[in-house]
């Protein structure tokens, strides 16, 4: 009979148990987001058990959307039920652009404006004028996920045009560089990390002598038009905090290019791996590691270039060019300041590379004079409540040479 009556006991414990499961998960604090939208991204549903667990997943999932500075969580018991309410802070998505960038005797600047928010469901929209030597123009529009789904889809238009030195023999040359393209690509989400895009587009090059006089196999001007086909896998593991980050991210790209006249297909491949990981309360490692090889053909049109905004902060403006490039970029952010709205970072860094020239070998890589190694430090001025409002000043110089040096200052960190 006791048997009897403490099974009975303990059955009516598991009872009460697992009867406590979610009824309703609600969302505080959406200005523009639509929660329907979020709902994607719960790790835990109403009529789950409840699961401290699921919820931190839950909790960071939103939070690396990079729409809201700051989601947190609360559980309401309901009689032997639960409301679970995720509060989050909205950034302000809807933003001009106004960014710039310089180095010495060379500064860029766009205007423009971005929307990482569209519709309330994660659509992203870019429009901006840049002056970068010359202008250009461009805009692009980002479906991540139509109707909920896996799938998405990314259209592009671009006009581009910059001042392009190329390099003949010991001569450089510039060049008035115009790029008209049109292009689309197919986004599949395998999780909420992991995706695939599948593209293509069609685009014009047009090269016009900029620098006065004859130079050996410099021509006055070429016009090609060209088929971009590629590929790009991203898995992107990276938990957002703030300005604080820490994971891993991996973009692959392939791409092949086929131009309209007798010319071969050029094929490029390059693979960047970024590495964030937390160093006490107030500090931030970062690295970032580029490999990339393309077609080796001998010509003033290679496509990795040695330059201050891309790669190598003090470096000057597309001072190289080559069919291979290793580059590793490594970074200390310390966070001086950190207050409700504003934060400031001091960075020290390190920016080094290795290329292949055109037409070279595998062993141009370990040539020293196609290595360069730069150091230096800056500054980051964070607003914690509008996306990417980071305003970025660097200071880089040659290790090597150090009378080679030079400023760079942008918006958004450096990778």
């Amino acid at each position: 009979m006791k048997k009897l009556v403490l099974i009975t006991y303990f059955c009516s414990i598991l009872n009460v148990t697992f009867s406590q499961v979610i009824q309703e998960i609600k969302f505080e604090g959406l200005v523009n987001t639509k929660s329907d939208y979020l709902q994607q991204f719960l790790a835990i549903k109403a009529g789950d058990q409840l699961d401290s667990v699921l919820l931190s997943i839950t909790k960071q999932r939103l939070t690396n959307l990079e729409m809201f500075s700051d989601v947190k969580f609360k559980v309401e018991e309901r009689q032997s039920n639960y409301l679970v309410v995720f509060e989050c802070t909205e950034l302000f998505t809807l933003l001009p652009i106004f960014s710039f960038g310089g180095i010495e005797e060379n500064f860029w600047i766009q205007i423009g404006a971005t929307e990482v928010n569209l519709g309330g469901r994660g659509n992203k929209l870019v429009a901006y004028y840049q002056y970068y030597d010359r202008n250009s123009f461009a805009t692009h529009l980002k479906f991540d996920r139509i109707n909920q789904s896996l799938w998405g889809l990314s259209i592009n238009l671009i006009k581009w045009s910059t001042l392009e030195p190329l390099f003949f023999s010991d001569q450089t040359v510039e060049y008035e560089y115009d790029n008209y393209t049109i292009g689309t690509d197919l986004i599949r989400h395998f999780n909420f990390t992991d995706r695939i895009e599948i593209g293509g587009a069609f685009f014009t090059e047009n090269y016009l002598k900029f620098t006065e006089g004859e130079f050996e196999g410099a021509p006055d001007e070429v016009t090609k038009h060209k088929i971009l086909g590629k590929v790009t896998v991203v898995s992107n593991r990276v938990n957002y905090h703030f300005h604080y980050l820490n994971g891993i991210h991996n973009q692959l790209n392939m791409q092949t290019v086929q131009s309209l006249d007798s010319d071969p297909p050029f094929y490029i491949v390059f693979n960047d791996v970024k590495r964030f990981w937390r160093s006490g309360e107030k500090g931030n490692f970062a690295t970032r590691l580029r490999l990339g090889l393309s077609t080796n053909e001998v010509s003033p049109f290679a496509p990795f270039v040695l330059d201050s905004y891309l790669n190598i902060r003090g470096v000057g403006n597309r001072v190289d060019r080559g069919t291979g490039a290793i580059i590793l970029n490594t970074e200390y952010r310390h966070t001086f300041q950190d207050k409700e709205k504003v934060a400031i970072q001091g960075v020290l860094f390190s920016d080094s590379g290795s290329w292949r020239n055109p037409g070279g070998k595998l062993s141009d890589f370990t040539d020293d004079e196609n290595f360069v190694l730069f150091a230096g430090g800056g500054f980051r001025l964070i607003h914690k409540k509008i996306y990417n409002a980071i305003l970025r000043v660097d200071y880089g110089f040659n290790l090597q040479e150090p009378s080679v040096n030079g400023f760079v200052l942008g918006i958004g960190q450096y990778f």
